[in-house]
This record gives C-alpha cells, sequence and structure tokens, in this order.
C-alpha cells in the first residue's frame, strides 16, 4: 500500500508542538527508510518542499520544510544526488532573513557537518567566506547572527581546513563583540570560543600573536569605557579563560582588577557578566584567586565572595546569580580554602 503526505502529518509539521511533531518526522523517515527514493511519500515530499521552503511562503509552511528536512537528513539510506539537493535546500535556508528558519537551518547544518557529507564538506569553505562577508559588510542582523552560529558549528568540529582562517577569524570577531545588541556579543564569545579550539595546545601560550591579538581587542574594548565594550572585555576574557590554555597565567592579575571593578557596574548586562567571571578565575587557577594582590589586604577570593554574600542577602535580582557565583566559587577552591 502507498504512503502519502496526510494533512493531518503536514499540520502537524507546521505547528511542530512538541512529541506530536516529533511524531510526525518519525513517519516521515519510517516510510523513506522502508520504500526509498520509489515510495510516492519521498517524491511528494520533494515536490512539497519546493513550495513550503519558497521564501513567499508563510513561515509556519517554511518551518515545516525544514522539519521535513531535519527528518531527511537522518536517512540513512538516502543516496548522494538526495544529499546533494538537502545541502543545497539547507543553505538556501541558512540566507534567509527570519530568525526561527535561521535557528532550525543552523541546526540541520550542524547535523549535515556532523555527518561529514561529501555535498557539505565540499563547500565549507565556501560557506566560510560566505559567513564572513556578511558579518563584516551585512546589515541583516539575522545573516550576522546565521554566520556566527555556523562559524561556531564548523570550528567545533574541528575541520582541517579553517585552521588558516584563524587570523580572519579573529579580526572578524572584533566588531561583533562590542556590537549594540547584547546577543550579537554573546554569539560572538561563543564563536570566538569555538576558534580558539581549534589552536594545538600547545601553541596556547604569549608567544601566540592570535591569543595577544585578542588580548590588545580585550584591552582596546575595556578602555571604549561603554556598556558595548565592558561587556565585550568580559566575554573575551571568559573565552581565553577556558580556552586559551596557559596565556592567561601572564594576564591573570588584571583580569581579576576588571571583573572587581565593573562588578557593580550600573547596567546589568556588565553587572552579571562581571559575576559570573569570578567563579571563571577561580576555576584557573585556585592558587591565584585566594592569594592574588589586588591593592587590598584581602585576596581576590575574599573579596569576591564578601561581595557575593552581601549581594545575595540584598538583592532579589541577583540573589540566584551570586549563590551559583558562591557554590563554584567554593568547589573550585576547596583545596585552598581548608
Amino acid at each position: 500500500m502507498s504512503e502519502h503526505l496526510r494533512p493531518d502529518i503536514l499540520g502537524r509539521l507546521r505547528t511542530r508542538c512538541g512529541g506530536a511533531g516529533q511524531g510526525s518526522t518519525a513517519v516521515v523517515q519510517s516510510a523513506i527508510e522502508r520504500h526509498g527514493e520509489q515510495n510516492p511519500l519521498y517524491v511528494e515530499l520533494n515536490t512539497r518542499l519546493v513550495k513550503l521552503l519558497n521564501p513567499a511562503s508563510d513561515i509556519l509552511d517554511r518551518l515545516a520544510g525544514t522539519a521535513i528536512l531535519l527528518a531527511l537528513v537522518d536517512v540513512d539510506s538516502l543516496e548522494d544526488k538526495q544529499k546533494f539537493r538537502i545541502t543545497q535546500q539547507t543553505k538556501t535556508q541558512l540566507a534567509g532573513s527570519e530568525m526561527a528558519i535561521s535557528n532550525e537551518a543552523v541546526a540541520i547544518y550542524k547535523k549535515l557537518i556532523e555527518k561529514r557529507w561529501a555535498s557539505v564538506m565540499s563547500s565549507v569553505e565556501t560557506e566560510v567566506n560566505r559567513c564572513l562577508e556578511w558579518l563584516g559588510s551585512e546589515r541583516n542582523e539575522v545573516r550576522r547572527m546565521t554566520a556566527l552560529r555556523v562559524i561556531e558549528v564548523l570550528c567545533s568540529n574541528h575541520l582541517v581546513p579553517l585552521h588558516s582562517y584563524l587570523t580572519k577569524f579573529f579580526a572578524t570577531l572584533s566588531n561583533p563583540l562590542r556590537d549594540q545588541r547584547s546577543e550579537i556579543r554573546v554569539a560572538a564569545a561563543r564563536t570566538l570560543g569555538a576558534c580558539m579550539g581549534l589552536i594545538p595546545m600547545s601553541e596556547r601560550n604569549v608567544r601566540n600573536p592570535g591569543l595577544n591579538f585578542l588580548y590588545e581587542e580585550l584591552q582596546r574594548n575595556f578602555q571604549m569605557a561603554s556598556v558595548e565594550g565592558y561587556h565585550g572585555a568580559l566575554l573575551v576574557s571568559q573565552e581565553l579563560l577556558q580556552h586559551g590554555g596557559m596565556y592567561m597565567q601572564s594576564h591573570f592579575g588584571q583580569v581579576c582588577d576588571m571583573a572587581l571593578k565593573l562588578k557593580e557596574y550600573r547596567d546589568p548586562i556588565v553587572h552579571k557578566a562581571a559575576i559570573a567571571l569570578l567563579p571563571v578565575l577561580a576555576r584557573y587557577s585556585p592558587q591565584e584567586f585566594t592569594r592574588v594582590n589586588t591593592g587590598s589586604s584581602e585576596s581576590m577570593m575574599g573579596r569576591a565572595c564578601n561581595y557575593l554574600i552581601t549581594l545575595s542577602r540584598t538583592s532579589d535580582r541577583d540573589r540566584a546569580a551570586a549563590f551559583l557565583a558562591l557554590g563554584n566559587i567554593a568547589q573550585f577552591c576547596s583545596t585552598e580554602y581548608r
């Protein structure tokens, strides 16, 4: 008995409501696995995808299209020409201007990279150049966010061709890290961390020109004395501490001073980022955190914990963040504290 894309399945794919949407994608996968390309359902899916993914379609139809693409990616029996078609359709959706569609397209693209499909691996550098172009000149904020997330996906999978792009990545990320929108700054920081993961561990030291460039950018951001600059400096500091290996040992005291200075800053985004940085510093070097000279009789840990304890008692808005930071500091510095 032939299978077709029933209206109720398409409706559930359009709404994508919890288990209903997942169950519909499972139906699609199961039918194609059983009957392959000869299945009328597969033929109908391709016909429908062209219409659903058309930029002129409404957003629910396009979301249904991305749900079908995501289901198709997990079908093991796909032939190369089918994989090529899915790859091209996914890349087209990456270039859209709707954040909801972009989010789904990035998720599909991530799966394609993880599966190492030849159709996507052969165009990695083309995709990287497109992302760099969007970050350098594109005014569409959705495309800029998409570019950041695609580069993050590519670097997180440690693809060899990307090593030669590190200098370009670091230079291009400078502006997004001090963008007016905090969401762009945070996404740029995550991407930066993924990029740093491409640096061999043995090269993550003070002689690395890329890491030196990032620290200089951190200082420039801090000297801007603006919300964007301070937030960008704190975000870069966190990524350098988490992914820079031994590099931050020589800058540890300066970053501690910066966190202490900004912990009570008037803007809540900067304030929260400074609090979040305190346990990251404690984890990076517990010994230095407990004895670093901060210009007072107290250690860095003493000043940080006294502030966080006071904050947990006096600020309803920051109580949860303060307790979380205190708990992490206690965990990371437990040996030194005893």
